[in-house]
């Protein structure tokens, strides 16, 4: 457990993701969420990658996505994300990709996040992407249904 988990963030938004296929399907595990942060992992595996054995950049942007929006949902209830720019950097070859997403900014309507993925290699940690993204804030906090 990370220094900035919160307990009844990381328990909503895991009901949460478990109403969406697609993060059903993708299988990343939540690290710790709260406070306005969030870490995520994926284990790499080969339905995940592109023709030269990278993970694809599909995969690392909706990793990167899903941090963004779940670190600022930590701080300001449902959200949805309005706008995301994401930046590769490096190939992401690897045993498992580790997303880190901070809230940099969070008005009454919309948060800023940034986020660094990076893929883990024998223990090693090396930047393959990062992101920015615009959090639209919906109001309070949505439980599963």
């Amino acid at each position: 457990m990370r220094d900035y988990s919160d307990p009844e963030a990381e328990r909503r938004l895991r009901a949460v993701a478990h109403t969406q296929g697609f993060a059903n399907w993708l299988g990343f595990d939540i690290v710790a969420v709260g406070n306005g942060r969030a870490e995520l992992s994926l284990d790499v595996r080969p339905d995940l990658l592109q023709h030269h054995g990278f993970v694809h950049g599909g995969i690392i942007a909706t990793l990167a996505d899903v941090a963004s929006a779940w670190c600022a949902a930590s701080v300001a209830g449902d959200v949805v994300t309005s706008s995301f720019n994401m930046h590769y950097v490096a190939p992401a070859k690897g045993q498992r990709l580790i997303v880190r997403a901070s809230v940099i900014k969070a008005g009454r309507r919309q948060a800023s996040v940034e986020a660094k993925v990076w893929i883990d290699t024998a223990g090693e940690e090396r930047l393959c992407g990062a992101s920015m993204a615009s959090i639209a804030i919906l109001g309070a906090a949505v439980e599963a249904a």
